[in-house]
């Protein structure tokens, strides 16, 4: 077994036993990994108590290196337990979201480091009332990148022309581009976006800040980009917003 040191956010915690937990870290080196951690819950215990999910820890693993295969958590020290998640509602819900993002794909040692800098930087820009759902699009936005995804969202993918602004435009969730008319005709594939949300798209994908943006308009990318990172995975969200594809986000 590799003795690891690693900077860890932990995504999910179950109790075993009286004393022990097992959790799902994402680590910058080893990716998402499951771990035991004996006698966690020990009043001399080596972690110096349980951990919980959505902090962000430096911990020292045994890696087993298998797949199905616990490792095992020596040692966790906090780094970071992101306070306003735990006094406002909206920043734990927007939390929620973003954990269960990450815990819908499947992150390898390669992918971490940018995705535990995106999710950490998410965390923190919760800090601010009112800008939740602007994190959670730019956390999706920039986890899609880094999965090796990038939407087209400043032209359309069959003719090129940048879209106008003033109407809503079609988005082919299949090749994962606009599609202008009379080219989204007849698709089953097809979701529409008002020009709200496809101002907040542009926006990231031009990197662009645009700060005076409607809540609405960052709340749409946030449905549309998260729909599209479970997709990734394979898997169905809770949390975040239900993508309605007979509705103009």
């Amino acid at each position: 077994m590799a003795l690891v040191t690693t900077t860890a956010l932990c995504l999910r915690k179950l109790d075993f036993s009286e004393t022990s937990q097992i959790l799902s870290l994402l680590t910058d080196k080893l990716g998402t990994v499951a771990v035991i951690a004996k006698g966690v819950k020990r009043p001399k215990s080596s972690t110096g108590g349980p951990l919980d999910v959505m902090c962000l820890y430096e911990v020292v693993l045994y890696d087993k290196a298998k797949r199905g295969v616990l490792s095992i958590l020596a040692q966790a020290q906090l780094m970071d337990f992101f306070p306003w998640l735990r006094r406002r509602y909206k920043a734990f819900y927007a939390a929620e979201s973003l954990r269960e993002l990450l815990m819908s794909i499947e992150v390898d040692a390669h992918d971490a480091p940018p995705i535990l800098i995106l999710a950490v930087k998410a965390l923190r820009d919760l800090k601010d009332p009112g800008g939740e759902n602007r994190a959670l699009a730019t956390f999706s936005y920039g986890l899609l990148r880094a999965l090796g995804t990038e939407p087209v969202l400043t032209h359309c993918i069959v003719t090129g022309r940048e879209p106008s602004g003033k109407r809503a435009v079609s988005f082919s969730v299949d090749e994962m581009g606009l599609v202008s008319s009379p080219h989204d005709q007849g698709r089953k594939d097809i979701v529409r976006i008002g020009p709200q949300t496809l101002r907040a798209l542009l926006a990231l994908a031009r990197g662009s800040g645009a700060p005076d943006m409607p809540v609405d308009g960052w709340r749409g990318a946030f449905t549309l980009l998260a729909w599209l990172v479970a997709r990734q995975g394979g898997r169905k969200l809770k949390a975040a917003p239900k993508l309605d594809t007979s509705r103009v986000l």
